[in-house]
């Protein structure tokens, strides 16, 4: 089976390369790129089209919340649909933000590849 494609957008640096190595060792998953910038990361999803982006919240520049709202019109034209799951540090996400995205993740409960690879699973399916 051919693994799930993902972009990672998120400015923090120390959580990108934690996120990188707990998918390393996944069959299943594999994140391509990752971006700190979430300008060239939404580009980069019309452009690539990943089956899956781990999205962070909080960002300079661009929120999540907002580059989900600029995205949605993009990615009603696509055939195949990424699945954006957010992996954030923030408590509780708005709510709009959860209904138009997949699944939340809190940065805090990614400890270890199990965990993380649970949380995947229980989101994606």
């Amino acid at each position: 089976m051919k693994p799930l494609t993902c972009i990672s957008i998120d400015d923090n640096p120390l959580f990108t390369r934690k996120l990188e190595a707990f998918t390393e060792g996944l069959d299943w998953i594999s994140i391509v790129d990752s971006y700190d910038n979430p300008i060239q990361g939404a580009t980069a999803i019309v452009n690539t089209n990943p089956d899956v982006v781990f999205l962070d919240i909080e960002m300079p520049y661009i929120d999540g919340e907002y580059l989900v709202d600029w995205i949605k019109p993009r990615l009603e034209s696509m055939e195949k649909k990424p699945r954006i799951i957010v992996i954030s540090s923030v408590s509780e996400p708005p709510e709009e933000l959860l209904a138009n995205t997949e699944g939340f993740i809190n940065k805090s409960t990614v400890t270890d590849p199990e965990t993380l690879e649970a949380s995947l699973k229980s989101i994606l399916g």
